[in-house]
């Protein structure tokens, strides 16, 4: 079996037109927006590299809608993220929760102990951080969701 053509993907800033071939990218390198879309790449037999750009492919509208939260401080702020190198809480569970997990322990019990401190109080354990999942957090209304339903 020969290989004719190798097909991959790339991504496009389509405000400045920048191609990067890292597809983990959020922000353009170049300018600094979250303008990236995909793009399909293929290798012909000659190796040059042809992008192929979808005209069917909506543009990200986010942030359009509702003008943008002004930013919370505190430790679980849950700010959006507007540039790359935006400093981002570290949301860990609460010193409590820490010190109560201990394997080394002699005293350690492998399926715990009915008189174990459960961690109800901090803030960490209300919004979901010490383990435990939670819905508590309220939707952002910019985000851009998956649309449900069939598709015509």
């Amino acid at each position: 079996m020969l290989i004719k053509r190798a097909k991959s993907y790339a991504l496009r800033c389509y405000s400045c037109f920048k191609i990067t071939s890292n597809t983990q990218k959020v922000f353009c390198p170049k300018c600094g927006n979250k303008t990236m879309t995909k793009v399909t790449v293929t290798v012909d037999e000659d190796g040059t590299q042809r992008y192929h750009l979808s005209s069917r492919r909506a543009i990200n509208t986010r942030g359009l809608k509702y003008p943008l939260p002004l930013p919370k401080g505190g430790k679980h702020a849950m700010n959006p993220v507007l540039c790359e190198d935006q400093p981002a809480p570290q949301n860990k569970p609460a010193k409590k929760t820490l010190a109560k997990i201990n394997a080394f322990d002699p005293d350690f019990v492998a399926r715990g102990s009915p008189f174990a401190v459960n961690d109800v109080t901090s803030r960490a354990a209300q919004i979901g951080m010490s383990g435990a999942s939670s819905n508590s957090r309220r939707r952002n209304p910019n985000e851009v969701r998956r649309k449900k339903g069939r598709k015509k």
